[in-house]
């Protein structure tokens, strides 16, 4: 009987070792992409907005997204709470007063920051590089750049390629 026992641990064991790098290799890891601190000001205040993409090939959620700002870990939420599909990428983002992020990194008055996003699917964590850009956010500031490399490349055209609408 003890041998039988023995003998049943024993594969039991070997069972374990052997399909536990199988399942782990079945996970690909998530993807944050686009990690930014973007700007923007109006009527000389300035608002922030960090950014990243989260990507899972597996179509796994994220347990969080954090973003880590001279050291001090903040929560990101979806941009779009509705968006489930990881499989294509989700925009996740903490929006930022310029009261607050002074508050959060003191040295940001002077544009000296340092950032870096974390995330987890559940099957261990990934981050980014550390970061100390700052991106103005010219989408949201409506400072989108038209036809600015010359013109749409069509005769008739209603732009002159200058962006100034002529």
């Amino acid at each position: 009987m003890r041998k039988i026992t023995i003998i049943l641990l024993a594969i039991v064991s070997a069972m374990c070792i052997l399909v536990s790098p199988i399942a782990a290799a079945e996970n690909n890891q998530p993807v944050l992409e686009g990690g930014a601190l973007f700007y923007t000001f109006e009527s000389n205040v300035f608002s922030y907005k960090f950014q990243v993409k989260y990507t899972d090939a597996d179509g796994d959620m994220p347990n969080y997204v954090f973003v880590f700002v001279n050291g001090s870990r903040r929560l990101l939420e979806k941009e779009d709470p509705s968006d489930k599909n990881s499989k294509d990428g989700i925009i996740y983002t903490l929006r930022l007063t310029q009261e607050d992020l002074y508050k959060l990194a003191p040295k940001a008055k002077e544009w000296d920051i340092e950032y870096w996003f974390r995330t987890n699917d559940g099957h261990g964590p990934v981050s980014t590089p550390k970061s100390k850009l700052f991106v103005l956010d010219s989408e949201a500031m409506g400072l989108l750049a038209s036809n600015s490399a010359g013109g749409s490349g069509s005769s008739g055209g209603s732009s002159s390629g200058c962006g100034c609408g002529k």
